[in-house]
């Protein structure tokens, strides 16, 4: 578990490695196998419009990304 900058608990729930970006509408689609062998899907949209140029070098950077899936515990 680690603590966010307001010392709250989160554990760990998947890290993945991706395999594929996708341009889908307004953002893009990641997949990816994660260190537990289960396939993952990550959906990232953005409020504010992408230009072609940045939509392409955001989706190079995004193809060289491991994801790391956290979640809140719960206090005890």
């Amino acid at each position: 578990m680690s603590p966010d900058q307001s010392g709250d608990r989160f554990e760990a729930i998947a890290a993945v490695s991706v395999d594929e970006v996708r341009a889908s509408g307004a953002g893009f689609v990641l997949t990816g196998r994660g260190t537990d062998r289960q396939d993952y899907r990550v959906e990232l949209r953005f409020d504010v419009p992408v230009d072609a140029k940045t939509r392409k070098v955001l989706g190079e950077l995004l193809s060289e990304v491991e994801l790391r899936v956290l979640r809140r515990t719960t206090p005890r």
